[in-house]
């Protein structure tokens, strides 16, 4: 059904922003999607073209990049006339101990992960206090509420992400504003494929035993709850962490 909802998704060119895109294209909502990847945007917007309503904006940039961002959004605002949704899906892993890993990877990871979403936050906010009541979320992790082996700077990243974000519900929901972030396990999409490229199929079964529900979730699952977030369902909904990880992080898992 129709709305006169616009939203802007960063991430939006594979994965989760995808299928938050999707998600949010589905529900009427005119879109404004930014991603690294030009061709992954295209793809998404090929995917999106059954659906009804406005074709959507695409932006292909760096959410390091603070210029191109604001570019981006004042654009969308421009073309559809405010802006209601605003999702921080944009993401990158790094792998590895602290005293082997690059500096170089770290700067990177901590500009993709968490500036980024601060970048979002800083361009998008002000429009969605304007055009108030308004919904940010921010893609967070598992390794956001708890460490992992290898992953120290993906962790931190993530930790950050849920601070940055409670804190803005905070600063920003007397505005009409509410921030909230969604904190998957692993998900169904190239970053995973990624991650367990080098890994044999029973490695990886090994892996989707320890979650409770013995297997990962689905990106169009993460889109579910991002929409319900970002939904009149979820009004009173502000500065939460929503984990949407099979019960992963629930407690000791004996499989």
């Amino acid at each position: 059904m129709a709305t006169n909802e616009t939203a802007f998704v960063t991430g939006a060119g594979s994965g989760m922003g995808r299928a938050i895109a999707r998600r949010l294209a589905s529900r009427g909502a005119c879109l404004g999607l930014f991603d690294l990847s030009q061709d992954g945007l295209e793809e998404t917007a090929a995917e999106l073209g059954a659906e009804d309503g406005p074709k959507p904006l695409l932006f292909s940039g760096d959410v390091r990049d603070e210029t191109a961002l604001r570019a981006a959004v004042e654009a969308t605002v421009e073309a559809r006339g405010g802006l209601d949704t605003a999702v921080a899906c944009a993401g990158i892993e790094v792998t590895g101990k602290v005293p082997e890993m690059d500096p170089a990877d770290w700067e990177r990871i901590v500009g993709i992960n968490l500036t980024g979403v601060f970048n979002t936050a800083r361009v998008t906010i002000p429009r969605l206090e304007q055009d108030r009541p308004g919904a940010f979320v921010a893609i967070s992790s598992d390794a956001g509420v708890q460490g992992a082996q290898e992953f120290a700077a993906y962790c931190a990243t993530k930790h950050g992400v849920i601070g940055l974000v409670r804190s803005l519900a905070l600063d920003h929901g007397p505005q009409g504003v509410r921030c909230n972030i969604v904190a998957p396990g692993f998900v169904e999409t190239p970053m995973a494929d990624r991650i367990f490229a080098d890994f044999s199929g029973e490695e990886v079964a090994g892996w989707e035993k320890t979650v409770p529900m013995g297997r990962f979730a689905r990106a169009d699952e993460v889109a579910a709850v991002v929409a319900h977030l970002t939904s009149a369902d979820a009004a009173y909904t502000n500065g939460a962490v929503y984990s949407i990880d099979g019960g992963a992080t629930a407690g000791y898992f004996m499989p």
